[in-house]
């Protein structure tokens, strides 16, 4: 799970944030050992606590943070 060290997040938000990671890797073939995961979590953890918690706007945004 990319976000168990997240603790300021409900557990709601948590799935929200974890459907949006899923999304984005299964998207992009981003393989677990692959540096840019950690970038992935960073920045949807970022827009979640700005926040956001639109699955959809999580998932695309993120796509464009990994640009």
């Amino acid at each position: 799970m990319p976000f168990r060290n997240y603790s300021q997040f409900d557990s709601d938000t948590l799935k929200k944030m974890t459907a949006a990671y899923d999304a984005v890797v299964q998207r992009t073939g981003l393989q677990s050992d692959n540096p840019l995961t950690g970038k992935l979590a960073a920045k949807i953890a970022a827009l979640a606590a700005e926040g956001e918690r639109d699955v959809g706007k999580l998932t695309e945004q993120a796509l464009l943070g990994l640009k």
